[in-house]
């Protein structure tokens, strides 16, 4: 299979693999044509995985050669078989939330419930998947920091920023998780600041529960994020008009595919070269790299200085490319 393959289907098919009689060595296992294409480092990590989270237990003693082959002590157990009963709680909650079919709200997470049911055939073709990374470091900070928000207490947390190479303490009152471009966000007030920052999971070396007083927050968090692009919020940014002209050539795109749900076309100003779009929002670092993504088909009119921003920006790529 193909670098990059879903952890579930890797981890089922070296549960098949474990199931064999005969054993398979380190290498046969890297080396089979439906296993990915991970380091031998990272296959010793799944095996552990299937050994102290899925209650796996392997032979002892086989060799062939000098070199250890690893089945299961009883070759008749497999983690699908828990994972049987999981899917009968998955299709019983699959029931329940299609009452509320239509609802964005409730429909992402009966999407990732029917790929968990019915999304993969027997032998690990995926037949729906989502941008998601599931091999990114930080994911196994998400269920601590979840109970922390639902229970109300604070966290000391372990940090290291882009910008430093050393860690820094910080005690945290965790409000609200957020995925975002296949990262994870915490958004948390820290102690000693007055305003909500997001610290991306993947940043985070360790969190510890803290035995003290919860700072709650009145943050509406779907207000939050209806004035931005991503996760970036600036408490002192106001919300601004942002004023493009799209290329005929990708407005219809744009028009399935909205940059923020404020988009309107000002069509008494469309022409020839283009339509002409407005947004309301705050301008952050999100919204700038996902206007430059669409490089020449979007042309930035308004505000004036975010325009010379780009111009400046630019500029900067034709002296580096020396065009």
């Amino acid at each position: 299979m193909h670098e990059g393959q879903d952890k579930i289907a890797r981890l089922k098919r070296l549960d098949q693999l474990l199931r064999s009689p005969e054993g398979h060595t380190l290498n046969e296992i890297l080396a089979d044509e439906q296993m990915d294409l991970i380091s031998k480092r990272l296959l010793q990590d799944n095996l552990k995985e299937l050994q102290e989270k899925h209650g796996a237990e392997f032979a002892e003693g086989l060799c062939r050669g000098r070199e250890k082959l690893w089945r299961y002590k009883d070759t008749s157990f497999s983690i699908m078989q828990q994972a049987s009963l999981d899917m009968e709680i998955i299709r019983k909650s699959i029931e329940s939330l299609g009452v509320f079919k239509g609802d964005p709200r409730y429909d992402m997470l009966r999407f990732y419930l029917i790929e968990l049911e019915n999304g993969m055939s027997d032998n690990g073709v995926k037949f729906m998947s989502f941008d998601d990374n599931s091999e990114a470091q930080g994911h196994e900070f998400i269920e601590d920091i979840l109970n922390a928000i639902v229970h109300k207490y604070p966290l000391k947390m372990w940090y290291k920023p882009f910008t430093s190479a050393e860690e820094i303490k910080r005690n945290i009152h965790p409000y609200h998780l957020r995925q975002y471009n296949r990262r994870w966000y915490v958004f948390a007030l820290s102690e000693g600041h007055d305003e909500i920052h997001n610290y991306p999971l993947d940043r985070i070396v360790k969190l510890e529960h803290l035995s003290k007083p919860y700072i709650e927050t009145d943050v509406d968090f779907d207000e939050y994020f209806e004035e931005i692009v991503g996760v970036t919020n600036y408490k002192k940014s106001s919300v601004e008009k942002v004023v493009l002209m799209v290329s005929n050539k990708s407005i219809d795109y744009i028009r399935t595919k909205p940059l923020h749900w404020s988009q309107t076309e000002l069509k008494d100003y469309t022409n020839d070269n283009g339509t002409i779009i407005q947004l309301k929002l705050k301008v952050n670092i999100e919204l700038k790299m996902l206007l430059f993504s669409y490089s020449d088909a979007i042309e930035v009119l308004e505000p004036a200085w975010l325009r010379d921003f780009f111009a400046r920006r630019i500029k900067n790529m034709r002296d580096i490319y020396k065009v």
